[in-house]
C-alpha cells in the first residue's frame, strides 16, 4: 500500500475555450468587416482624392473598432445592443415586479418572475423505487423539462484519497452518461449556503428526549431523567440558531424532442421517469446519496430563495402533518426590482457573478472549496457550476472544428515561427480529440455565484468578500450587468439555462 505521504496526487485540467482563428486571429465577422475594409481602402485611394480617402478610412475605423475591441468577452456593439434593451425595459417599468392579493397578477398570487412567470410545476412517479414521487419543472416556450435532485455528498470527513479520486472520476462519468441521449440541455450543480434555523435539531432532540412521540413535555417521559433531557433541550433551543447550513442539489434540464413529448408533457415525464432510474444510479455511484425533490419541496427551497425572511415558517409548517400549502404560482416574492447590477427582492439585495476567467493551470479537487464553504460575511450564497454537455457526435464535430481553427492560429505567418499559446492550444484539442475517441464526453461548464445580504447590510464588503473567495479559488469572478434577475434564477437550479433564456429577459409586470 502506497504511502500517503509519498503518493502522488492527481491533479486536474480543464480543456481549451473554443475559438474562432480567422484573419489575424478575429472572428468571423470581425474578419469578413476587415477584408471588405481593405478592399474598399485599395479602391478608395486608387480613385478618390487624398482627404476623401482617408476620410473614409476613418469612417471605416470608427465602425469597425467596436467589432474588436472587447471588455468582458463582449464587443462594444453587444454591450450598446444591451444597454438599449435595458433602457427600453426601463422606460416600460418591467424591471419592477410587484405580485400579491393587490396586484395585477392573475389571481393575486406570487407568481414567479421573469423567465419563471410561464413555468409550470408537474408530478411525476418513478417506477424502479416504489413509485417515488418527484417534481418537474415545464418551461414551455424552450420545451425544456428539469428535475431537482438533492444531495448528500460525504463532504470533509476522514476519507482516504483514492475514494476521493475514484468519487472524482464517477462524477464525470455520470455526466458522461447523463448526456448520451443528446438530448440534455444541462445540468445544473447547486451548492447553497444558509442560516440554520434550529427547528430540524429541535425536533430531533424533542423525539429522542420524550418517550411521548407527540413532543409534549413531562417529568415522567424524559430518557435518562430529567436533568439530562433539559440539558439537551435547552442545547438544541439556543445552540443551533444562526449557524450555517449547507444544501446541495443537481438539476437536470432535458429537452423535449418529439411532438407528442412538446405537446404532452405526460409523455415527456414518463420518458424521463423511465430514464431516471439509470441516473440515480450513477450518482450513488459518485457518492452523492441522491434522492428526487418532490414538487412541495421544490416550492420550499425556491420561495426561501426568493423570500428569505420566511425560512422559518416554512420549515415549522413543513413539520406538521399539513405542509406548508404553498403551490407553484406562490414561490415567487411579493416584490422585485431589477437594477444594472443588483436585484432587490422581499427586503434583500442580491448579486450574481459569472466566472470570467477559470484556472488556467492544473488544480486538484479541492480548488472551490473556499467559494464553497460557509462564510460568516457571506451567510447566504449560492454557487452553482453549469455544465452544458455535448452528444457524442455533436462533441465530434466541435472537437474537429476546434482543431481546424488550432491549425489555422499555427499557420498564421511569424517570422519566428507559431506562438507558445498556438501550439498549446493545439496540443490540448489534440489530446481532447484523444480522450474523446476512447469514450470520453465533451462539456462545457459555466460558474455563477449568487450572494443574497440584508437591505441594511454593507453591500460593497460583501462584493470584495466574494472576489476574494473567487480568487482564492484560482478565479476570476465579474459582475453580471443587464440580467441579474434572469441569473439569480439560473443559480436556483429550476429550469432556467443563462444559454436559452438571456435573451428573453422580460420580467412580468405587477401593480
Amino acid at each position: 500500500m502506497t504511502s500517503p505521504l509519498t503518493r502522488e496526487r492527481q491533479v486536474f485540467r480543464l480543456g481549451p475555450v473554443p475559438k474562432e482563428s480567422f484573419f489575424f486571429g478575429l472572428n468571423i465577422v470581425a474578419s469578413v468587416y476587415l477584408l471588405a475594409c481593405i478592399g474598399i481602402a485599395v479602391f478608395a485611394f486608387a480613385r478618390l482624392p487624398l482627404t476623401s480617402a482617408l476620410l473614409m478610412a476613418a469612417v471605416m475605423v470608427f465602425f469597425g473598432a467596436p467589432l474588436v475591441a472587447r471588455f468582458q468577452r463582449k464587443t462594444l456593439y453587444q454591450w450598446m445592443s444591451l444597454l438599449i434593451r435595458w433602457s427600453l425595459l426601463i422606460s416600460r417599468g418591467e424591471n419592477v415586479y410587484l405580485s400579491g392579493r393587490f396586484s395585477r397578477v392573475p389571481g393575486g398570487t406570487n407568481k414567479l418572475p421573469g423567465v419563471l412567470y410561464e413555468s409550470v410545476l408537474h408530478e411525476g412517479w418513478v417506477q424502479h423505487r416504489a413509485r417515488q414521487k418527484f417534481g418537474v419543472i415545464q418551461m414551455p416556450k424552450t420545451n425544456q423539462f428539469t428535475v431537482v435532485i438533492e444531495c448528500y455528498p460525504q463532504g470533509n470527513e476522514a476519507i482516504d484519497q483514492d475514494s476521493v479520486d475514484l468519487s472524482v472520476f464517477n462524477w464525470g462519468s455520470a455526466v458522461n452518461f447523463i448526456s448520451m441521449g443528446g438530448d440534455v440541455d444541462g445540468v445544473t450543480v447547486i451548492i447553497e449556503n444558509g442560516i440554520e434555523t434550529g427547528n430540524r435539531l429541535r425536533r430531533e432532540v424533542r423525539a429522542l428526549a420524550h418517550r411521548d412521540p407527540t413532543g409534549r413535555f413531562g417529568g415522567d417521559g424524559l430518557y435518562g431523567g430529567e436533568l439530562p433531557a433539559r440539558m439537551m433541550l435547552e442545547s438544541a433551543e439556543y445552540l443551533a440558531d444562526g449557524s450555517p447550513r449547507l444544501w446541495a442539489r443537481v438539476a437536470i434540464t432535458y429537452r423535449a424532442t418529439t411532438n407528442s413529448r412538446r405537446n404532452d408533457p405526460g409523455e415527456q415525464i414518463k420518458e424521463m421517469a423511465r430514464r431516471l432510474g439509470g441516473v440515480l444510479t450513477v450518482l450513488n455511484e459518485a457518492q452523492l446519496n441522491p434522492r428526487l425533490l418532490a414538487p412541495e419541496e421544490i416550492v420550499t427551497l425556491t420561495k426561501r430563495a426568493y423570500t428569505p425572511a420566511a425560512v422559518n415558517d416554512l420549515e415549522l409548517a413543513e413539520m406538521t402533518d399539513e405542509g406548508h400549502g404553498l403551490t407553484w404560482d406562490d414561490a415567487g416574492p411579493m416584490a422585485q426590482k431589477a437594477k444594472m447590477s443588483t436585484l432587490y427582492h422581499d427586503g434583500c439585495y442580491s448579486t450574481t457573478w459569472e466566472m470570467a476567467e477559470r484556472p488556467k493551470s492544473a488544480f486538484v479537487e479541492t480548488v472551490l472549496r473556499p467559494l464553497l464553504d460557509p462564510n460568516p460575511d457571506l451567510m447566504r450564497k449560492r454557487v452553482a457550476i453549469c455544465y452544458r454537455p455535448h452528444a457524442p457526435v455533436e462533441s465530434a464535430r466541435i472537437i474537429e472544428r476546434d482543431l481546424k481553427h488550432a491549425k489555422s492560429g499555427m499557420n498564421r505567418f511569424r517570422k519566428a515561427g507559431p506562438s507558445f499559446e498556438a501550439q498549446e492550444r493545439l496540443d490540448d484539442v489534440e489530446e481532447q480529440r484523444d480522450d474523446q475517441g476512447r469514450g470520453h464526453g465533451l462539456t462545457m461548464v459555466g460558474l455563477m455565484v449568487t450572494v443574497t445580504v440584508p437591505e441594511d447590510a454593507d453591500v460593497p464588503k460583501a462584493d470584495a468578500v466574494t472576489k476574494d473567495l473567487g480568487v482564492r479559488s484560482r478565479l476570476r469572478l465579474q459582475r453580471m450587468w443587464f440580467s441579474q434577475d434572469t441569473a439569480f434564477a439560473a443559480t436556483l437550479g429550476v429550469g432556467v439555462l443563462m444559454p436559452s433564456h438571456a435573451a428573453k429577459v422580460s420580467s412580468k409586470l405587477g401593480a
